[in-house]
Order: structure tokens, then sequence, then C-alpha cells
């Protein structure tokens, strides 16, 4: 099948990968005492990179606010001193990348994530093809926006990362900007995935993709090989230019923090740049916010649908709640990861 099938989603591989792990794999789950000294490594650089550039800061009030008993959690591995720590965060308020400015970035709205990874008893990353490192990390944008000419609403795609290892080395990966709107996801060269306005960036997100996904002109294998097929349901949801592959061989681990680590940076920085784009037209007057109604609201009814969909089809469901029980889950990925909107 050709590459440019890579639009289809990685959630269902990755969920099945997920719930194949035995259940007895797992102790019960322990809460992590408020004294607890925590430490994140071996993917800490992915889930830094994209907070650093929202400027984010944990004990600052632009931090929204994650519930006591979800920042943390930790589930001994059965059998080891070692221990699957989950770290979430979440951010609601985000600063004018000029730094000089004192109002808010409008255009995206939340910001969270989800890490886990396995640690041994020293707090240091368990560097072992049988642990389980996850993250997971999303940004929505705003979805009351509408030109200032026509009146019509503004579409921007959602940011989703998913970096994924599993006990067996086998490491997952989808880096997407995700659909609001329904869009033509066969081919990348006739998506519209960003609105008219920013299609000089929507010709760059083509050429990044091109660069990880696709082999060259003269029959060469991309840099990062397609995942596979993925059920047609799940397509509503995925771009042409979603970065989706499987890995694992010995050099796996390697792969992820190296080339994936590049495509990563590249897809987290474009994303910031469009939102910053929105943003200076928000502020000289090209679009505007809608403050009022939601009816008729296709942006706001797309994001609804997502949420709805990821809460119901949540790959990590599984996994959550094997290690860290299943009204800790629930909780978390309801009123967190796919908050109601």
């Amino acid at each position: 099948m050709a590459p440019s099938l890579a639009a289809m989603m990685a959630a269902a591989l990755i969920s099945a990968a997920l719930f194949l792990l035995p259940a007895h794999s797992f102790a019960p789950p322990l809460k992590l005492k408020k004294s607890s000294h925590t430490t994140l490594h071996l993917y800490n650089k992915f889930h830094e990179y994209a907070w650093e550039k929202l400027h984010y800061n944990d004990e600052s009030s632009d931090a929204c606010a994650v519930p006591d008993n979800l920042k943390t959690n930790k589930s001994p591995v059965k059998g080891s001193e070692n221990s699957v720590v989950a770290c979430i965060r979440c951010m609601s308020e985000f600063r004018k990348s000029d730094m000089t400015s004192k109002s808010n970035l409008e255009a995206l709205r939340l910001a969270r994530s989800a890490f886990l990874e396995t640690q041994t008893n020293s707090f240091e990353a368990l560097k072992s093809p049988m642990a389980i490192h996850v993250l997971n990390f999303v940004m929505f944008p705003t979805t009351h926006l509408r030109d200032a000419s026509s009146g019509a609403h503004v579409g921007l795609p959602i940011f989703g990362a998913d970096i994924v290892s599993l006990p067996g080395n086998k490491h997952l990966v989808a880096l997407d900007f995700q659909p609001v709107l329904p869009i033509n996801n066969e081919e990348a060269s006739s998506a519209k995935l960003f609105p008219e306005e920013y299609t000089h960036l929507e010709t760059k997100l083509l050429a990044i993709h091109a660069k990880y996904q696709k082999g060259s002109d003269d029959g060469t294998e991309p840099v990062l090989a397609w995942g596979g097929d993925i059920p047609p349901q799940a397509l509503r949801w995925f771009s042409p230019y979603a970065i989706w592959t499987r890995l694992s061989d010995e050099n796996a681990i390697e792969t992820v923090t190296t080339t994936v680590w590049d495509a990563y940076m590249e897809y987290v920085d474009l994303y910031i740049e469009l939102m910053n784009a929105v943003q200076k037209d928000l502020d000289d007057g090209k679009l505007e916010l809608i403050t009022s109604g939601e009816e008729n609201n296709p942006v706001l009814s797309g994001q609804r649908e997502y949420l709805e969909y990821r809460r119901v089809n949540d790959p990590a469901r599984p996994m959550l709640q094997r290690l860290y029980g299943k009204d800790w889950a629930e909780e978390l990925i309801d009123g967190v990861l796919f908050p109601t909107l």
C-alpha cells in the first residue's frame, strides 16, 4: 500500500499492544508520597522540549489545576525493585513567544501530557527492552476563531504526539497535526488541513513529513518506515502528514532518541509557529475571537467529537488501569487528558 496512507491512525495498534500486557505483570498501584523524589530521564527531553517552548512553570498560575491525586502515581513492577512512574501536566494560559507582551496567546487553549517511565530504585530510567516508557503530548487550539472579513469559522488542527516503548522491545511512534474539520486525507498533496492563509506552513509540514516518512525518488526506504494498516474508522482524526512507525530492532531506542527526536522537534516547532502566526492575525484584526453563541460552530463540534472519541477509545486505558487502578485511570482520562469542552 502507498506510504500516503500513513495518515491512518496509530492508536488502534497501540491499543492492541497495550491490551496484551498481562494483568499479573504489575503489583497493585502504590501512591507516591509528597516527599518522594522522582526523576524522568529516558524520554524526558521529549517531555520537556514542548513545555519549554510553552514557557511552562509548574509553580505558575499559567499551569491549569491537575488534581493533586492525579499529578503523579507510581506502580511497582512485580518481582523487581523497579516502578512505573507517571507524571501528568496541564496548562491553559500561554504567553506570547516574544516574551515582551503581557497578553496571553489566545490561539492555543490547552496543552497536557501524560508521561510514564520505568525507573530503578535509584530513580534512574530503566533502559531495558522489557521496560515501559510512554509519552502522550497534545496541544488544543482555540475553537472560537473566525475570519474578520468573511465571518467564516477557522478550524486549526490539534497537535498530537505518542511515543510508546513496551516490554519486548516494541516501540510505537505517532506524530500528527490532527484535523478537527474533515479533510481529504488520501493524498498529502491534495489535503487542505490549514486555513488558506497558512498554506505556506502546510507546505513546510508536507516537506517535513516527506523527509521522515517517504523514500526518495530512487526507491530508497523512508527514514521511518510506515507503521502498517490501521482500521479505517479512525481516519477521521488523522492527517496525511502523520508520522507513524513501529520499531523493534536492536537499534530501536537509539532511533527514537535520534531520528524520532529530530522529527518531534520539527513538528513541535512548526505547530508553535502556526499558533504564533494565528495569534499575529488575531492581534492585527484579521481574525476575531467568537465570544458568544456556540450553535453552528463546526470547529467546536469537531473538537467535542474528537474528545468524546478519545475518551471512549483511549488506547492507554488498559495499561493505565493495570498499573494504577481503574478509578485513577478513568479520572485521569475524563478529567485531564480528554476533558469535556
